[in-house]
């Protein structure tokens, strides 16, 4: 084998065109001890134009031998581009051939790939799993191909192991037979499908017996000792089969469902098809001491990689461009299987509160258009972010909210059925839904998803018109934007709802004498400002009335107008006091969102502490008395409630009675878990965690290490961050870049120290002086999270510091992600010049 140095051809990001493969046929066998694999893949291919070589991708792998149609090749390895350049003698005529290719590769530690991840038994002895991550392009790190998303093809796969590991892979095991002491499994093929989805797991591991879901074989994989953990996510896997099947109108795509917990895994999960595989704590879960925040992300995760066995593996993007409506509409479909399999969860309430995040960055000067050109692989890596969850994925509940549920399935249904097999574009589900409900779809949407932003609908009356008008909502307020979109506008008036499309400066609707609500319902992806005279029609008794997303969306967007600096921040403390008889989660969330952000601007102790911790306790104190103790048959969201209210009584407010109740509470869960309420408990575990002494340190180390569950442990180590005490955050610094925290997170217990109100600077340093480390050893779609906090350091110094710091120390592979949140950084700093006397005053009067 040669290396070469120079690009292999003008493009280095696209294979030629010219040829196809159809079909692998792929052998490994892994040394999980050495942490190699050797290999071989045959590879038909058909080729439509005559040249002097095959051009595929690999990297990291030693080619030991290629032969074309059985004869000798000649090739060459070109690392720069990750290709292998096939040149048989005599050259490539067009018509069908057979690449046969002998390999050896490394089960790499980079959470990519075919890589290794690892656990220790009950005796202390580490075992090791064989596993795979192919997205966006790593399957070349497994075995050579045509690694780009619209080069579709079958995949058989045979895993060579030794006979007491188990093996799966995409499709079902067909047979199994000794070969030199070792077992040769051979899998049924896939459907013709993209590179990035071929999976394959060996290891020292379990699996729960079949479930059938209307004839679907469904079962869980984990490592020893944890099938207790497997009932609740099997039983979300097998609802959710039925329901997409029966919402898609389509069958399942493949043969069966393997779903496996890993306990190294750099992503949430991943949608391999048939073969999806999870990080641990989003797959195994006990139902009886879990939160329903804890078993609502299995239920979540469960149902986007479901759902993606139809959007994204049946049906696939053209190329990486596309990976936004992928994710995108899973995150839809998520939230839409997740209502039905709990309808109590009230789901599509609270994925209204989370988009809030998309709101925050889609705010910000350097947001980006939901679709952007991509050139490369790497540029894709920038599409994993909130915008293309949240954001689209609220971009399409507005959408399908303005054609109504059914119009929507059914364009989805012609979607999917006529490019099944295929590759898309994001056009062409606008055309398919157009082409169901007869409504101008692609020019909707088009508004939405190649511009950056978002609009503020402002409504206002002339005369007897309610007149509303848009223009983009930012946090700089000197921006010069004209964008407009074709924005869809519930309006309520009374008991009747109205839908308007708002695509120009302005729309007029015929308006009456009683309260107007803009955006009811609350499902748009906008910002609303209400003329005065609207807004003093919308009294504390239509508030009371109106639904929790709707009451949501007014207090979040009265805090993000203080970061907008249209409103101070002592003006909304004022607007808090008017929710004291709020009683619902959700509001509370935001409430708790804007409280928290009125104590950053304040010292660490003085009067207006001592005001703030009075309007607080002023608010939440009624209610958390009102709630009560926990009751049997009662709500999750009352449980979750009563859970937020005590943290803010004892942390916000420091309130004495409320710490001590959480401390009672959190020996109590130290005792038996199951004998307290899930959501008292890990509130409880917050509190001991913020006023907590090196001693309890111990304890919350210790649970981190050996807890009963996933959960549990996760929940202590990230709460390791929260000491109020700049020694124990600097070893939790310190430990987080040890071998006993997994690198996949490692970065986000970094991440939330840093995010220590008090002692954040301790952590920031922390990082900057470990930078090459962490760069090293953690994957690298974690590095621009593990930094995203230095945005709450919020003094001038912290952001000259931080700018200083990225210019010497850029992140190349999240160059936007890092400019949105140094922008933030300097916004969060700017609200504070504005508002941080004011609002000091105002409390301490």
């Amino acid at each position: 084998m040669t290396a070469v140095d120079a690009p292999h051809a003008a493009d280095p990001y696209r294979l030629p065109r010219h040829t196809r493969p159809s079909r692998y046929d792929v052998t490994l066998e892994p040394d999980l001890g050495a942490a190699s694999f050797t290999g071989q893949v045959t590879i038909e291919v058909t080729t439509d134009e005559a040249s002097d070589e095959f051009v595929l991708n690999a990297i990291e792998l030693d080619i030991a031998s290629v032969t074309v149609d059985g004869t000798p090749a000649t090739f060459e390895l070109d690392e720069a581009t990750e290709r292998l350049v096939v040149r048989p003698e005599g050259g490539v005529t067009t018509g069908d051939h057979s690449l046969h290719i002998v390999f050896t590769g490394i089960l790499n530690d980079q959470l990519r790939g075919f890589y290794r991840s690892t656990y220790r038994d009950t005796d202390g002895n580490e075992q090791v799993i064989a596993t795979t991550q192919m997205q966006s392009t790593d399957c070349r790190r497994a075995f050579p191909c045509w690694d780009e998303p619209d080069f579709k093809a079958v995949f058989g796969i045979t895993l060579v192991v030794e006979p007491h590991l188990l093996a799966v892979s995409n499709g079902r095991e067909l047979d199994r037979t000794e070969r030199d002491g070792k077992l040769e499994l051979r899998f049924a093929d896939t459907m013709v499908m993209s590179s990035y989805l071929v999976a394959f797991v060996v290891g020292p591991l379990e699996a729960t017996e079949w479930h059938d879901a209307d004839g679907i074989p469904v079962r869980l994989v984990h490592v020893p000792g944890k099938s207790h953990l497997t009932g609740f996510g099997l039983d979300v896997a097998t609802f959710c089969l039925r329901w997409f099947q029966d919402y898609y109108g389509i069958a399942y795509p493949s043969d069966k469902v393997d779903l496996l917990a890993l306990p190294d895994f750099a992503a949430g999960a991943m949608e391999n098809l048939g073969c999806i595989t999870f990080r641990e704590n989003l797959l195994l879960v006990d139902p009886a001491t879990s939160t329903q925040n804890e078993r609502q992300l299995v239920a979540d995760v469960v149902a986007h990689e479901l759902a993606h066995m139809w959007f994204g593996d049946l049906v696939t993007m053209r190329w990486w461009n596309g990976i936004w409506l992928n994710e995108a509409f899973a995150t839809f479909m998520e939230i839409a299987a997740c209502d039905a399999y709990a309808p109590h969860w009230e789901r599509w309430t609270s994925f209204g509160l989370e988009r809030s995040v998309a709101f925050e960055t889609d705010s910000l000067s350097s947001t980006r258009s939901v679709e952007f050109e991509v050139r490369s692989p790497a540029d894709a890596e920038g599409m994993f972010d909130v915008l293309t969850y949240q954001k689209g994925g609220a971009l399409l509940r507005m959408l399908e909210q303005y054609l109504g549920e059914e119009r929507f399935r059914d364009g989805v249904r012609h979607y999917l059925t006529s490019h099944s097999y295929g590759n898309t574009e994001t056009g062409d589900l606008w055309d398919a839904i157009e082409h169901t409900s007869g409504e101008p779809v692609r020019r909707i949407m088009d508004s939405w998803i190649w511009q950056p932003g978002y609009p503020l609908v402002s409504a206002k009356l002339d005369g007897g018109d309610l007149v509303l008008s848009q223009r983009r909502f930012s946090f700089d307020r000197d921006i010069a934007d004209a964008s407009l979109w074709a924005v869809p506008v519930r309006v309520r008036q009374g008991d009747e709802s109205t839908d308007v499309l708002l695509d120009g400066d302005e729309i007029r609707l015929p308006a009456g004498d009683g309260p107007i609500v803009v955006n009811a319902d609350g499902h748009g992806f906008f910002r609303v400002e209400y003329s005065d005279e609207l807004r003093e029609r919308l009294t504390a008794e239509v508030v009371a009335s109106l639904s929790t997303l709707e009451r949501y969306n007014l207090v979040d967007d009265a805090w993000n107008a203080v970061t907008a600096g249209t409103m101070s921040a002592a003006d909304f403390v004022e607007l808090a006091r008017r929710f004291a008889a709020e009683r619902d989660y959700g509001v509370w969330q935001a409430l708790a969102i804007g409280l928290r952000g009125v104590r950053r601007l304040l010292p660490e102790e003085g009067p207006s502490v001592d005001g703030f911790r009075a309007v607080v306790s002023d608010l939440a104190g009624p209610a958390l008395a009102d709630l009560g103790d926990p009751a049997d048959g009662e709500s999750d969201l009352t449980a979750k409630a009563r859970g937020l209210l005590l943290g803010m009584m004892a942390i916000q407010a420091a309130d004495a009675d409320a710490v001590d109740r959480a401390t009672a509470i959190y020996a109590a869960w130290n005792d038996d878990p199951s004998s307290v309420d899930a959501e008292l408990a890990a509130a409880a575990t917050g509190v001991v965690a913020a006023t907590g002494d090196a001693d309890t340190y111990e304890r919350f180390l210790h649970v981190a290490q050996h807890g009963d569950t996933p959960q549990a442990q996760l929940r202590h180590l990230y709460l390791l961050a929260e000491f109020d005490d700049d020694e124990l955050v600097r070893r939790t610094c310190e430990y987080a870049m040890s071998p006993a925290v997994k690198t996949q997170n490692a970065p986000f217990l970094l991440r939330a120290c840093i995010g220590n109100r008090s002692h954040g600077e301790v952590a920031w340093r922390f990082v900057r002086e470990h930078w090459s480390e962490a760069n090293e050893r953690f994957p690298r779609n974690t590095i621009v999270r593990m930094v995203e906090t230095v945005k709450l350091l919020d003094r001038p110094e912290h952001v000259h510091e931080a700018q200083a710091f990225f210019d010497e120390h850029p992140i190349e592979q999240a160059v936007q992600t890092l400019e949105q949140l140094l922008e933030r950084q300097r916004v969060n700093a700017r609200v504070r010049v504005e508002n941080e006397d004011a609002v000091r005053d105002a409390l301490a009067g």
